[in-house]
């Protein structure tokens, strides 16, 4: 099977890190890739992931167009950076093919499409969630008041899920907006990632009986990674003050580094915030924490890079009990109710902290289980079995999306050519060999 790939390849992106797992399986089970990055342009000099394949910048128009007309599918690993997907969406709205959706929330990326497509904007606001709501989207004062404002009831996954031939996902909780807007096949299929740096017999920290436990955060460092309820938590404890160090790793603006601080010394948390690390300092860093903390409200991926490294180093990690960190099991995580967090989160340290047995046994369950869930073998042989389903699909999708063509140049808005006795003869595209 020949198959162009859109991603981010940036070695900063953890899409892109999970795609270059999935394309180096490919490659390894026969497939013949290339390579399209998409991030915006002044990102496209930028050092790479090893995606074992030849990487072309999307702007190109010339070579990627030369590709598409060889290939039998385009797969597409979208996010909600416009920064990272730009070339995704401009392709994808010329070429369709399979939709990798990482994040039930595409509120940013379609935001950042829209400087420069705001009629076409408009127009997709209003077909999909009315006039009301498309005068609201862009009136949000700030980034906290837009998602909260916007993630439920405008959550832009429609828009991408409606160009698509078919959807891979990584979890369930957010998949009617994408089965209610996908022409194709939709599948869930857990993550694939992994964790180069574990060693054998060094994934699972056992210092924290009677000692200091050492707690992490790793990502950006923004308010959905609740950092200001884990430092209150530990605050209001006598226990946790004395024993817990608190680390955060990942991009940190002045204000909230500023906010952070102020917040841990005034209830005597013994907070670090270490800003962006390369690789090899991030590993180390996971390696050496007991405990890595990796809350998420609201939570807006369809699955949790962070969450699935941390169990793959063996490490008991914490969790808001939603989303897609709801679905591991239980005893691989502390899930968090999040209208009690601060209370919950406390206790459940303390727990940790005193008990080693206890804090043992999570990691190496969280281990075993992620171990054999978020492998690249496995999502490689479903991309393949979902294109494979879709070859069934898109000849009668693209004989609908001919006719409305046709009715639109008649002025017609096409509802009446939705009924079965004229729909239904379409389903003999899906059952041919």
């Amino acid at each position: 099977m020949k198959l162009i790939v859109f991603t981010p390849a940036n070695t900063k992106s953890a899409i892109g890190r999970m795609a270059a797992l999935v394309t180096r399986e490919l490659v390894a089970q026969g497939c013949e890739l290339t390579v399209v990055r998409t991030e915006t342009k002044h990102l496209l000099s930028t050092d790479v992931h090893d995606f074992g394949t030849r990487v072309l910048p999307w702007d190109d128009d010339a070579e990627v167009r030369a590709l598409i007309r060889s290939v039998d599918a385009g797969i597409y690993h979208i996010g909600n950076s416009f920064e990272f997907h730009e070339g995704g969406v401009r392709w994808l709205a010329e070429f369709p093919g399979l939709v990798c959706l990482h994040d039930f929330f595409l509120g940013h990326l379609f935001y950042g499409w829209a400087q420069t497509h705001r009629a076409q904007a408009q127009a997709v606001l209003q077909r999909w969630y009315g006039e009301e709501m498309a005068e609201r989207f862009f009136s949000f004062s700030d980034s906290e008041a837009f998602i909260e404002g916007t993630r439920e009831v405008i959550p832009m996954i429609e828009w991408i899920c409606s160009q698509a031939d078919g959807v891979v996902t990584h979890s369930s909780w957010g998949c009617s907006r994408v089965m209610n807007s996908c022409p194709g096949p939709v599948r869930v299929v857990p993550l694939a990632y992994n964790a180069p740096a574990v060693l054998a017999n060094s994934a699972v920290n056992t210092s924290a009986g009677g000692r200091t436990l050492q707690l992490l955060t790793i990502g950006h460092v923004n308010p959905n990674k609740r950092i200001a309820s884990v430092v209150q938590a530990i605050g209001l404890s006598p226990l946790l003050r004395s024993r817990v160090n608190y680390r955060l790793i990942g991009a940190v603006t002045p204000e909230m580094m500023n906010s952070l601080t102020a917040l841990a010394e005034r209830l005597g948390v013994n907070l670090v915030i270490s800003g962006e690390v390369d690789d090899n300092d991030l590993a180390r860093a996971i390696t050496e924490s007991d405990v890595i903390s990796c809350l998420r409200w609201p939570a807006l991926e369809a699955a949790s890079a962070s969450a699935i490294e941390a169990m793959l180093y063996g490490k008991a990690v914490v969790v808001t009990d939603t989303g897609f960190y709801a679905d591991i099991p239980d005893s691989c995580a502390i899930k968090i109710n999040q209208s009690n967090e601060i209370p919950e989160l406390q206790s459940s340290l303390e727990e940790l902290l005193e008990n080693n047995i206890r804090l043992i046994s999570l990691g190496e369950d969280a281990q075993r289980w992620a171990s054999q869930t978020f492998t690249a073998s496995n999502y490689a042989m479903r991309l393949i079995e979902t294109i494979e389903n879709m070859s069934r699909t898109v000849p009668g999708k693209r004989a609908i999306d001919s006719f409305c063509v046709i009715l639109s140049r008649w002025s017609s808005n096409g509802t009446f050519f939705v009924t079965p006795d004229l729909i239904n003869p379409l389903s003999l595209f899906e059952n041919g060999d």
